[in-house]
This record gives C-alpha cells, sequence and structure tokens, in this order.
C-alpha cells in the first residue's frame, strides 16, 4: 500500500468566500458612516452649531453600537478602537456645538457642565470596566490545568 500523494497547497490568491464578504461588509459600512457624515457636514444648510450637534448625536448613536458590537465579540484590535473614536468625535461635537452656539452664555455654562458631567460618567465607567477585566485576566492566569 503506498501513502497517499499530499494535497496541492493552495496559493495566496483568491480569500476565503467568508474573509471576501467581511471585507465587503466593512466596505459598505465605512461607505454609509462616510456618507451620513458628509450629508450632515456638506449637504445640509444648517448653521455650523447645529451641524456640529447632529454630528455628535451621531457620533454618539454609532459609539454605542460598536460598543455593543464590543461587547459581543470582545475584538479589542478593531471594534473598541471605533466606539472610542466615535465617543471621541461626538463629545468633540457636542463641545464644539455649544462654543460656537450664540446663545446665551449662561445657557452655554449649563450645557458645557451637563455634557462634561456625562463624558465624566461614560470615562468612568470605561475605567470601572477595564479594573474588572484585568482583574478577572488576573484570575483566570492564576488557574492551572490538572494534567
Amino acid at each position: 500500500m503506498e501513502p497517499s500523494a499530499p494535497a496541492a497547497a493552495s496559493g495566496p490568491g483568491m480569500p476565503k468566500l467568508s474573509s471576501a464578504v467581511l471585507i465587503a461588509m466593512a466596505g459598505i459600512a465605512t461607505l454609509v458612516l462616510a456618507s451620513i457624515f458628509g450629508y450632515i457636514l456638506f449637504l445640509t444648510t444648517m448653521r455650523i452649531d447645529e451641524r456640529l450637534w447632529w454630528t455628535g448625536l451621531a457620533s454618539f448613536i454609532f459609539a454605542g453600537a460598536f460598543f455593543l458590537l464590543y461587547a459581543g465579540t470582545h475584538d479589542k484590535t478593531v471594534i473598541r478602537p471605533l466606539a472610542a473614536g466615535f465617543f471621541l468625535v461626538g463629545a468633540g461635537s457636542f463641545y464644539g456645538s455649544i462654543f460656537t452656539n450664540n446663545g446665551g452664555s449662561g445657557l452655554n455654562l449649563v450645557w458645557i457642565i451637563l455634557l462634561s458631567m456625562i463624558v465624566l460618567a461614560i470615562l468612568f465607567m470605561i475605567f470601572y470596566m477595564s479594573r474588572d477585566a484585568e482583574r478577572e485576566a488576573m484570575r483566570k492566569a492564576g488557574r492551572r490545568l490538572t494534567p
């Protein structure tokens, strides 16, 4: 009985179907996100403070969606930085909206304080979750497998 010949090695040609589908989904999602922000920032006839407010709202919604996606996948390489990036864009847009608003200075101060409290609460929750994740990783690292 002769040994069977090894299978022919597949070259680095075409990616697998699942990889191609994921790349296509990422491309479509990027196009949709760019279209939404492009419409808000360049095609609407709103004042700059209103555009920044809508950009901040959209960014916070996307940050929440990416955070929920991260909670489901625990992908620290792509999803978590996207959630953090959209959070930063949202907070920056809201602060920009407040500073470019021509409203009363007392009302702007109230909005700055309110937004700062929201941002600090989110940052505190992120710190608390990362501390718990680190504690959980240390607990799992101390386990030994029984041979």
